[in-house]
């Protein structure tokens, strides 16, 4: 048992000496005719290379071939600290072949065949010397000090890719950011735009933009790519804007019957203590606040912000559709576009007369 131990032992430390061995240098031409020596290239100019081993006809190999891709992009597709080169194991890959397999699959980083000497570049990660050698599609990742590690390789396609990533930014490599950008407007129950509406996104723990004086607002910002934002508007100053002694007799003719407030957004403006219904608590709560006694409704935030186009599912009971939902968040992925629109409830204001502005 102890000579088998021991036996395991070197075994273990051999392997860790050969896998901590640095990449070798090589030089190939890829598919369309440029060429990529690694340590001149690359590696010495302190960019991390990604190889993928793989051969055209290989059913994995073409399964993991768009999100690949994609990791690629998400790396900078080139421009940045990572670089993607794909090299093909198999004699007969020709380089129209390589170039039909990137076309099929959108890939934009180069690949190189036999012809251009792929063969001889893999060769040093198929014989052990590196690992053990499980077939396509195989990934090694270069560290600019020509650190390699051996195929990252995950329980299913997915598992790979992230694994894959983890080891890129092992190396040190800095994730290029992205733009996440949009723009769009708040206006109140006229149409008119509601000023000082900000916008947040709480994983930034920042704030983006803020309405102008016409309700409009864009942004442009730098953000980690592969990821989704979630955009919060909010507005919680001025609280006593537009609500007066009208409002609190609007309120009381709706408690009793004689005048029914049935839009959902004046009923909303009426639930003044965030309670979910109207009571004569609401009419207490708006009262302290017109004479001072209190400086803001509490819970209940001064302005209200729902999607400009938004219906109500229960157009009398709008309550719980607004504090137990999102309708004040949008979630944006960047790259994407998509112009975001609300429109803006002052609560306590019964006849709507608040000024937007303020």
């Amino acid at each position: 048992m102890r000579i088998y131990l021991l036996t395991v032992c070197m075994a273990l430390i051999s392997w860790h000496s050969l896998s901590a061995q640095p990449a070798p240098d090589f030089s190939v031409t890829d598919s369309e005719g440029g060429s990529h020596q690694l340590y001149a290239d690359y590696l010495d100019e302190g960019k991390t290379v990604v190889l993928k081993l793989f051969f055209t006809s290989c059913p994995p190999c073409n399964a993991i071939a768009s999100a690949t891709e994609q990791l690629n992009q998400e790396w900078g597709g080139g421009s940045n600290d990572v670089v993607f080169l794909s090299l093909s194991i198999l004699g007969n890959d020709s380089d129209n072949l390589i170039n039909n397999y990137k076309a099929n699959h959108g890939i934009t980083y180069a690949g190189a065949g036999p012809a251009g000497g792929s063969t001889s570049a893999t060769a040093p990660y198929q014989n052990g010397t590196y690992g053990f050698w499980l077939g396509t599609p195989t990934f090694v990742v270069i560290a600019p000090d020509g650190t390699v590690d051996y195929d990252p390789r995950g329980s299913s396609q997915a598992a790979t890719i992230l694994e894959l990533d983890a080891a890129i930014e092992a190396t040190g490599a800095q994730r290029p950011l992205v733009s996440l950008a949009t723009n769009g407007s708040v206006t109140d129950h006229d149409d008119d735009g509601v000023a000082n509406v900000k916008l947040e996104i709480a994983s930034l723990d920042s704030t983006v933009a803020t309405t102008n004086s016409t309700g409009v607002f864009s942004f442009n910002i730098q953000v980690m790519p592969g990821q989704t934002y979630t955009v919060h508007a909010t507005k919680d100053v001025n609280p006593t804007n537009g609500v007066s002694t009208l409002d609190l007799i609007l309120l009381g003719q709706h408690i009793l019957g004689i005048n029914p407030i049935t839009e959902p957004e004046r009923l909303l403006a009426a639930d003044a203590n965030r309670s979910g219904s109207i009571s004569l608590l609401d009419q207490i709560r708006i009262r302290k606040l017109i004479l001072s006694i209190d400086t803001d409704f509490g819970e209940q935030p001064s302005w209200i912000l729902i999607p400009a186009d938004y219906d109500f599912a229960d157009p009398e009971n709008p309550f719980d559709e607004v504090y137990n939902g999102s309708l004040n968040e949008a979630v944006l992925t960047p790259g994407t576009f998509q112009p975001l629109h609300w429109r803006a409830i002052k609560v306590g204001d019964l006849n709507l007369d608040a000024n937007p502005r303020n």
